[in-house]
């Protein structure tokens, strides 16, 4: 299994249940948060059907939780001190040899790379068919694999859990004004207005763009919000007669530059940080910088002001 984080803490613990010996190449270590998942009894279950207020209000609760992840990322706050020490603890008690302890500690702050959940990763490490090695993958042979320090494995099956490119602007050729190309636009400076618009292309919408992805909740709320605020800026558009929409420079100039002094707040957005959340050159195009009231406003206050109108 090439990769540690978020498919490989679900693939790993099924694979390792049926494999005569599966190996983990970990490139970096991540924080794994337990999980503490529990099966909910048929007396709950019943109850929750009776009572859905009980069931939404765990969903609340749910998301206070979740909405701690903020905090947990923003460097200084005590929060992170506090997720950190639990993820410790959990290496803790789950391994007891001292190298692996230490092989599996990130050094990087909570939250640089996705933070994970899991409560049955680092007991597959522990079973006697697995083995972590922690190196990345350098090369693959027709038996197997070599390691970035030069080991060589044999192999029946490789799976790679080396995650996914996002943003991927190049799928869809996209032109705006005067033959301007989306991707060429995107790899040269990854913005977007509020998520969703970028001068210069009219009528363009993102699902997700640039920082149209608030941290703290489900990826399809994000996309949800968004939708919802570009149907509201169209239906606008089509009451005023407008032919062509395309958002002013001026403001997505100054919201950009605003979510540029907020990123070195983040674990995520340091420059000491090596993750998909930054791009090569240094951008950082993911993540919505602020917490998810912040982002939820935003999204319900863009307007057809916002836009320059063609007639």
């Amino acid at each position: 299994v090439v990769g540690s984080a978020a498919a490989a803490v679900q693939i790993v613990p099924e694979v390792a249940k049926i494999a005569g010996e599966v190996t983990v190449l970990q490139r970096t270590p991540n924080w794994i948060m337990p999980r503490n998942k529990k099966v909910y009894s048929g007396f709950q279950r019943r109850l929750f059907r009776r009572l859905p207020v009980l069931n939404h209000a765990l969903i609340a609760g749910q998301g206070m939780l979740m909405r701690m992840v903020h905090d947990a990322t923003t460097l200084g706050h005590k929060r992170m001190d506090q997720f950190e020490a639990v993820a410790l603890k959990y290496i803790e008690r789950s391994f007891s040899d001292p190298q692996m302890r230490a092989a599996v500690t990130p050094k990087t702050r909570y939250g640089c790379k996705r933070p994970l959940v899991s409560d049955d990763f680092y007991p597959a490490l522990n079973r006697s068919n697995v083995s972590l090695i922690a190196a990345g993958l350098a090369e693959v042979t027709s038996s197997g694999l070599v390691t970035n320090d030069s080991r060589r494995l044999e192999a029946d099956v490789i799976i790679y859990c080396t995650g996914y490119k996002v943003l991927d602007f190049e799928r869809i050729s996209v032109s705006g004004e005067a033959g301007k190309n989306l991707a060429a636009a995107m790899a040269e400076a990854p913005e977007a207005y509020k998520g969703v618009a970028v001068p210069g292309f009219p009528n363009f919408f993102f699902g997700i763009g640039p920082n149209g992805v608030a941290l703290t909740v489900s990826y399809f709320i994000s996309a949800n919000l968004n939708a919802k605020a570009i149907v509201k800026v169209l239906a606008e558009k089509e009451s005023a007669g407008a032919a062509a929409i395309s958002v002013k420079p001026e403001l997505n100039r100054s919201y950009n530059d605003w979510m540029r002094d907020q990123f070195p707040k983040f674990s995520w957005g340091s420059g000491s940080c090596n993750s998909y959340y930054q791009s090569a050159n240094g951008s950082v195009p993911f993540l919505f910088p602020d917490n998810f009231t912040a982002f939820k406003a935003e999204r319900e206050a863009l307007s057809l002001s916002d836009f320059e109108i063609e007639d």
